[in-house]
């Protein structure tokens, strides 16, 4: 019964992103910075992102120093969503998280 609970939470929780666009961009972490994760690329842009999965969360916190200044392959989908004056924001979340070796 454990193992059948297992499997049902796995296959949940990947259908999270399931059918979503992905896309993926290289950045050195910049920090968690004004409610969002901070990552600049070679050319000097940032890109920051909302949300993080709770998976990489877990295997992540990017909430502490200890990452900052680390180059990482991120993996996130955008999302539109309306805020509290009903204007469509769109809404990037990290889905994986990749440290080169």
């Amino acid at each position: 019964m454990k193992s059948i609970l297992i499997v049902l939470f796995v296959a949940i929780s990947s259908l999270t992103t399931f059918g979503k666009d992905t896309s993926t961009m290289n950045g050195t972490y910049e920090g968690y910075i004004n409610g969002a994760y901070v990552f600049s690329d070679n050319e000097g842009s940032t890109a920051e992102f909302n949300n993080i999965t709770d998976d990489v969360a877990n295997e992540f916190d990017l909430n502490s120093q200890k990452f900052v200044g680390k180059q990482f392959t991120i993996t996130f989908i955008v999302e539109s969503e309306l805020d509290e004056d009903d204007e469509e924001i769109q809404v990037s979340t990290i889905v994986e998280l990749l440290m080169p070796m």
